[in-house]
């Protein structure tokens, strides 16, 4: 059994079909998390990309789950978007990949890739390395964001209209995963 990731410390499972079993409902589950979340969002008058929860709740998911499940989460959510199922910002669905934001739910997959691979490791159960990781999957966001923002408005307003605006939320959302994984497998430890 896999100790090393927090959501198979919580949740355990022994035979082959209870694996199976948990491992459907963790990413069934953390698809609805991810839509949940993703759709709190704040709207600013001088970009078109929101901030969203969107990047909390994949951050989270990728550091709880590890390097199998989180990417497959993150798939499942972007499959059921572009299927048309309003789970991503703004209860929208559709193939989002040639919109302005369309970069960063492609950032979102290579974020879930990164915090699964530093999960899978033992990383989250520390304050220091889960900040790292979270800066590590903050900076795949941005770059497939802003490479695909830069096509609709572009080079010389991409920062501004698609990263300035967001490094406030993202500390705030970055020191909540911080302080809520690391704290969490402090208790999983006591007891």
């Amino acid at each position: 059994m896999n100790q090393k990731t927090l959501i198979n410390a919580l949740i355990q499972a022994k035979s082959k079909e209870q694996v199976i079993m948990k491992n459907i409902f963790l990413i069934l589950s953390g698809t609805l998390f991810i839509a949940l979340v993703a759709n709190l969002k704040i709207v600013l008058p001088f970009t078109p990309i929101p901030i969203t929860g969107g990047t909390f709740a994949i951050i989270l998911v990728g550091l709880t789950y590890g390097k199998k499940l989180a990417p497959a989460t993150l798939l499942s959510y972007i499959v059921a978007g572009s299927v048309g199922l309003p789970v991503f910002a703004g209860y929208r669905g559709g193939i989002p990949f040639f919109s302005p934001s369309g970069g960063y739910l492609i950032g979102y997959f290579f974020a879930a890739l990164i915090c699964g691979y530093f999960a899978d490791k033992g990383w989250t159960k520390s304050y220091y390395k889960t900040i790292f990781v979270i800066i590590l999957a903050n900076i795949a966001i941005y770059t497939f964001g802003l490479i695909q923002l830069s096509f609709f408005i572009g080079n010389k307003n991409v920062f501004m209209a698609g990263l300035y605006p967001f490094i406030p939320g993202d500390i705030i959302k970055m020191t909540m995963v911080t302080l809520i994984l690391p704290t969490i497998w402090k208790f999983v430890r006591e007891n």
